[in-house]
């Protein structure tokens, strides 16, 4: 039955004041244009002038005479996996006559990982085993934990209950234990006990049980490692809060092990170094002749191993072998795609309103600024720093794309590998986003029809919103972009919108020629704007997907047709029936 509202839709005018607000995830098709697209030439012209500054400038704040670094910034494209490099030899390393290693930096040149190590962890776990156990305790399978569990009924402020513990909490950072035992933040560990009461803390006793006896040096062993852990306080509940803990990713290691029977070096490299080919990759122990050593090696950092904390950050590898890390990511090479796009999620957000953290990755939400629309690509890092060396991998999910960053040097300033992320993803987001918008209006702007059904419609893109735009959109003669909207929101719109975004499904046929699904998000842009309520939200439309169905069919639910060259053919709208040939 009509009913009144559906009858007394009518053309109105009024200024624009809500935004564009697509779903989460790419709002074009990934973009591979890069040799083609100005927006990608252009943020390369603008890269190699920073970073030859950068090179030229040896502040305290850069330090480029003594510290040496390579980046490249990579994609999935098979045509252009390489979209930039950029490789700086420090002059203190190039006129060295002490080193071992190699004098200048080049894509193979081997690093220092630190804390990176982690993202290969997770990456070995998800091979070997999936993620079908993370929602089990730990206790399950590391006996030493199990037996300490009961601990924390009597005492939770002293003892982790580590049955609450799972091993995505100790992969996430949610475990709520303590960072390190006896390595690096040991305060013992790196200081005499005179130099310690110098810094303001007491004396300990010899026979203090809380006094680590290994870490540095010599390194604890299991047995050491686990009857000082279980000694330890919480640092928080599990799942309480995000808090960076080496540990958890030792005691991963130790768990895969039981799992599998098998050691973990050997895991990580039968399950990810030698299938992806990563050659200059190592988890420990890498020849010297083929890495980057400043300074003095014994004081580098090169030599140092973790012992049983080397999956938490002892691996060594080049920038190439990085880059080729995050393509294998990207590309789901050895995982299933669903268990890539469940791994590439927060595990939880942080205090930060633009952080999260994940498996092992910071999580960053970076807003693209569209005049018209509010649009966010998540960015996954993982940053290391060990010794002389620091490094950082960046994957972007939406285009395919991501930057690895690895440097060396005596004094390397604190936030060298985020500073150099700053300037590569304030040229990089951007373009990326312009060069798929570039690539979505050459191949899916223009005029749709489908004579039998007298339906049409137009797409476009603006660069000032996200997505394609629908315009002129008829069915049997009926304006279908209002009508859309109406049924949507309940009310008569001022400002209809229909924009169309992929929704990561296709099929793809023997010959090549594929069926690409775009969702619709159908909206009044004469909703006020709300950029300060605790609530009120005027980017809510994740709640009204498939929210219009005529005979079981989605209404916002849209087919291309594309031929094996790439040329689209045809839009489908599956609830009207309707096969729309590209004119």
């Amino acid at each position: 039955m009509k009913t009144p509202l559906l009858l007394a839709v009518a053309a109105a005018t009024a200024a624009l004041a809500g935004p564009n607000c697509p779903p989460l995830g790419p709002v074009y098709e990934k973009p591979y244009n890069f040799k083609t697209s100005s927006a990608i030439q252009a943020a390369v012209a603008n890269l190699t002038a920073s970073f030859t500054a950068w090179d030229q400038n040896n502040s305290s704040v850069i330090r480029a005479n003594t510290t040496s670094y390579s980046i490249e910034v990579f994609s999935t494209s098979k045509e252009n996996p390489l979209i930039f490099s950029w490789h700086h030899t420090a002059a203190s390393l190039a006129a060295a006559t002490n080193t071992s290693g190699v004098r200048k930096t080049d894509a193979n040149a081997v690093y220092r990982l630190g804390s990176l190590t982690k993202v290969f962890t997770v990456y070995a776990w998800l091979v070997q085993d999936g993620d079908a156990k993370w929602n089990e305790p730990i206790t399950k399978y590391v006996p030493e934990l199990a037996a300490a569990a009961d601990r924390a009924k009597a005492d939770p402020v002293a003892n982790v209950p580590w049955d609450e513990v799972t091993i995505g909490a100790l992969a996430g950072q949610l475990s709520g234990a303590i960072r390190d035992y006896g390595l690096m933040s040991e305060i013992t560990q790196e200081f005499n006990q005179g130099e310690a009461m110098g810094l303001g803390f007491p004396p300990l006793e010899d026979s203090d049980p809380m006094l680590p006896k290994c870490g540095e040096w010599p390194q604890c062993n299991r047995t050491e490692f686990f009857n000082g852990l279980l000694r330890a306080y919480p640092s928080f509940a599990p799942f309480a809060t995000p808090a960076y803990t080496n540990t958890g990713y030792q005691i991963l290691a130790y768990a895969l092990e039981a799992i599998k029977g098998k050691s973990f070096q050997t895991m990580m490299e039968e399950s990810v170094l030698q299938p992806l080919g990563l050659n200059h990759t190592y988890y420990r122990d890498p020849p010297a002749e083929e890495g980057i050593i400043p300074g003095v090696r014994s004081e580098s950092g090169w030599n140092y191993q973790l012992g049983d904390e080397n999956p938490a950050g002892n691996m060594y590898s080049s920038v190439g072998d990085i880059s080729s890390l995050g393509r294998a990511i990207l590309r789901s090479t050895l995982l299933p795609p669903a268990l890539t796009r469940r791994w590439l999620k927060p595990a939880s957000m942080s205090s930060e309103l633009v952080a999260g953290v994940g498996y092992p990755w910071g999580v960053r939400r970076v807003v693209v600024p569209y005049r018209q629309g509010k649009r966010v690509v998540d960015a996954f890092n993982k940053a290391g720093r060990i010794g002389y060396y620091a490094s950082l991998l960046v994957l972007l999910p939406d285009y395919d794309a991501g930057f690895s960053v690895l440097i060396a040097g005596e004094d390397i300033p604190g936030n060298t590998n985020f500073n150099m992320a700053d300037i590569l993803g304030a040229q990089l987001v951007p373009a990326l986003e312009a060069a798929a918008r570039e690539q979505a209006e050459a191949k899916f702007s223009g005029e749709y029809v489908d004579e039998a059904r007298n339906a049409s419609l137009r797409l476009t893109t603006q660069s000032d919103r996200p997505g394609l735009g629908v315009e002129n959109w008829v069915s049997n003669g009926t304006d279908m972009q209002t009508i859309a909207v109406v049924m949507q929101g309940g009310y008569a719109p001022v400002s209809p919108s229909v924009r169309l975004y992929p929704a990561g499904l296709e099929t793809v046929r023997a010959d090549g020629s594929k069926r690409v699904a775009f969702k619709a998000v159908f909206e009044d842009l004469n909703l006020p704007a709300r950029t300060d309520s605790m609530f009120s939200t005027d980017c809510g439309t994740w709640v009204s997907f498939t929210g219009v169905v005529y005979g079981t069919q989605p209404l916002d639910q849209f087919i291309f047709e594309v031929d094996a060259e790439g040329k689209v053919v045809s839009i489908e709208s599956l609830a009207l029936r309707s096969v729309m040939k590209k004119r």
